[in-house]
């Protein structure tokens, strides 16, 4: 079994502005996980393979559905600047499966705003219909050229573009990206012997700092 989890965020700006005493300095804030591995692995494999024009694309957007399947959606409310948010004593499960992923990638979102987290789910359902997936699937075969491993270096392009897209979403929406977080981690170096845990680690605004760990066996 492995687990991946999430057990403590910190946000420093929650990018909302307290004005006289009307309105109180809180955020509703809004993260979505993605996590790549190897259970994506072999749809992109056969994607790879596939010759059939027709077939290719259908084997895609199974592809796109499925990680997008994966996602976490949580949405926490009253947040303030320099905000310490906990997950229990256990973390919070972000990803789990049964056998050891040799490799897997995750991506954080964190944003502010009112609008339902619910909607942003409904988009990443439907999003093989987003205007920008068909030139995004044509460029893919071009993405992927002289990747040591093609069908993971897929999945990390599947991701990136699920994330730039619930971004989009977000901003269409009216909300403030707070911070956002991209890691890559494999079993060799990071948790050869089933455990890693780390604290503090900075997102690429320096507005967050995540604890994480895994716990495999």
């Amino acid at each position: 079994m492995f687990y991946f989890r999430i057990n403590k965020l910190r946000i420093f700006d929650n990018h909302e502005n307290a004005f006289l005493f009307f309105k109180r300095d809180l955020a509703q804030v809004k993260l979505i996980s993605f996590v790549t591995a190897d259970d994506q692995i072999p749809i992109l494999d056969a994607w790879i393979a596939e010759i059939d024009t027709a077939r290719k694309a259908q084997l895609l957007e199974q592809a796109v559905r499925q990680i997008a399947s994966t996602r976490v959606l949580t949405e926490i409310a009253n947040v303030k600047d320099n905000a310490v948010l906990t997950f229990g004593d256990t973390g919070y499960v972000l990803y789990q499966s049964v056998a050891i992923p040799e490799d897997f990638n995750w991506c954080l979102i964190a944003t502010e705003g009112d609008d339902n987290v619910r909607a942003i789910g409904e988009q990443l359902d439907s999003i093989v219909n987003h205007p920008e997936f068909d030139r995004f699937a044509a460029n893919m075969g071009t993405l992927i050229l002289g990747a040591a491993n093609p069908a993971y270096a897929a999945g990390v392009i599947v991701t990136k573009f699920l994330t730039t897209v619930a971004a989009d979403a977000l901003k269409k929406n009216g909300d403030d990206q707070l911070g956002i977080l991209y890691m890559s981690l494999n079993r060799k170096e990071h948790y050869l012997y089933g455990e890693r845990k780390r604290d503090g680690i900075p997102d690429l605004t320096g507005n967050l700092r995540v604890d994480y760990s895994i716990f495999a066996f």
